[in-house]
């Protein structure tokens, strides 16, 4: 477990740039919503839930590394 700090900054960068994905996806599919492109708009909101979902699992295994075992 000597890489857990480096592993543990990797995870966190990853969750940087999930947000990131997901701001301008959500602008997008704001967009398209706008323009009347259903379609494409729910394209991009299953995409959004996916992103979501990963944020999230990358996050609960940071906090997993984190945690103190009793």
């Amino acid at each position: 477990m000597d890489n857990l700090p480096e592993w543990t900054d990797q995870l966190l960068e990853a969750e940087q740039h999930l947000a990131q994905a997901y701001g301008i996806l959500a602008t997008l599919q704001t967009d398209l919503k706008a323009a009347g492109r259903k379609k494409d708009m729910q394209a991009i909101g299953e995409v959004l839930e996916r992103l979501a979902r990963y944020g999230r699992l990358f996050e609960d295994i940071r906090q997993s590394w984190t945690d103190v075992p009793e």
